[in-house]
């Protein structure tokens, strides 16, 4: 009897249950819940579950859990953000949880879907970063003009032999720049180049340039003062001697000229640019009214005193100077800016404004530090005189020693001292 019971309990299994490993019909690839895909041990978790979790109901085979990325293995034993834990009705504390139910916040896991997509958009090509790679984007169009813009053919161009050409300006700087064969002085400062003339305070240096302005002026060309050290003109009447005093006195007893023509045919062709820093000028208002200046007016010839402290921050000296170079090479005008040195007798600005500069003059005092030295130069022993030198001159040939210097009576200007040695005596211009 006992058997009997036994073989139709057996029998009263239906038909359409599955066996091991086999699907039901219709299921398309889903799993009962406890069942085993083929050749899968007993106790091996699915692929993307975790050891011991069943699989979510409605989970497709191979399916990853929800908010879980493709292939992206799920942490041992960890919930996924905004996952909580549900025990079954029945379930005691401590007992294993059979098939455990998980509830997944809909929010978190459309937020979680969001980023899966954005980050295989980064993966395996589907997208690249565009600043990863600065060369990676289409080439601009062959029609664009500004493509042509910075590249020129020497070969098209005409008279391009040119001889270095000279703006005279009646000084000791006129003969510090030699001609092509280094046979005599230039006769005047490189045109169209722009210099840098540094030296300590109070030794004649912008004396030096006002007399220089007064006499370009005089010829017709225009001309521009660019003043950063001082106030140009008091209007109150302080009885102070400003810098537009001094420019007419220095100017017109280096021309030669009464005061009536010297407004006629010197300060008619003059220009002065205030760039001083307490009116809350910056290298960039400089930039900006230079530009206007030189452009409105076709300014010839500027002298700047003095170009440290248009920017006194110091640090970009020689940037400045760059910049302001090669716009003057394309406008064609004659620049000198008068510098400061260091305690040192360096330059401010270093070496790297005298490699930007097209010529640098250097004021400086020489101690005549033994009796042989001091008779050499026409001095006194231990005594101290002033020598010019000119460091360098990309177009020219420069003179190859230092020149004594002298200040003229009543300008005040730098000229040549009587006692510069027989050995180093300027040279004439061709001609001259």
């Amino acid at each position: 009897m006992a058997s009997k019971k036994k073989a139709d309990a057996v029998d009263e299994t239906p038909a359409s249950a599955p066996m091991p490993g086999q699907m039901l019909p219709g299921h398309m690839g889903q799993m009962m819940p406890g069942q085993m895909m083929p050749g899968q041990m007993m106790g091996q978790p699915m692929p993307g579950q975790m050891m011991g979790q069943p699989m979510m109901p409605g989970q497709m085979m191979g399916q990853p859990m929800p908010g879980q990325m493709m292939g992206q293995p799920m942490m041992g034993g960890q919930m996924m953000p905004g996952q909580v834990g549900q025990m079954m009705p029945g379930h005691m504390m401590g007992q294993p949880m059979m098939a455990p139910v998980m509830q997944q916040n809909p929010m978190m896991m459309m937020l979680q879907m969001m980023q899966g997509m954005q980050g295989m958009q980064g993966f395996g090509g589907f997208g690249v970063d565009p600043a990863s790679l600065p060369f990676g984007g289409a080439p601009r169009a062959d029609t664009d003009a500004g493509l042509e813009g910075g590249i020129v053919r020497p070969a098209r161009f005409e008279h391009r032999i040119k001889h270095q050409e000279a703006l005279p300006l009646g000084n000791v700087l006129d003969h510090l720049c030699l001609s092509e064969d280094g046979a005599n002085s230039l006769g005047g400062v490189p045109l169209g180049c722009t210099m840098v003339f540094v030296g300590p305070p109070g030794k004649g240096k912008t004396r030096t340039a006002l007399a220089s302005l007064a006499r370009v002026a005089m010829t017709g060309k225009k001309v521009a003062f660019v003043v950063a050290e001082e106030g140009f003109h008091d209007d109150e009447g302080s009885g102070r001697d400003d810098l537009c005093s001094r420019l007419c006195k220095v100017g017109m007893m280096a021309t030669g000229l009464d005061e009536a023509n010297f407004e006629k045919k010197v300060l008619e062709n003059v220009f002065v640019l205030e760039a001083q820093y307490h009116k809350h000028n910056t290298w960039d208002d400089f930039v900006a009214k230079y530009r206007y200046l030189v452009e409105k007016e076709n300014i010839d010839f500027v002298v700047i005193d003095s170009l440290n402290m248009i920017d006194p921050t110091k640090k970009g000296t020689a940037d400045n100077l760059s910049a302001l170079k090669t716009y003057n090479h394309e406008r064609g005008v004659t620049c000198i800016c008068i510098g400061q040195i260091k305690d040192t007798g360096e330059p401010v600005g270093g070496e790297a404004l005298q490699h930007t500069a097209d010529a640098v003059f250097l004021l400086e005092e020489m101690s005549l530090s033994s009796k042989e030295i001091a008779e050499f130069w026409g001095g006194k022993y231990r005594d101290k005189i002033s020598v010019l030198t000119v460091v360098k001159s990309v177009t020219t040939p420069t003179f190859a020693h230092p020149v004594r210097v002298d200040r003229a009576p009543g300008t005040g200007e730098l000229i040549a001292h009587p006692s510069q040695p027989a050995e180093f005596l300027l040279k004439s211009p061709k001609g001259g």
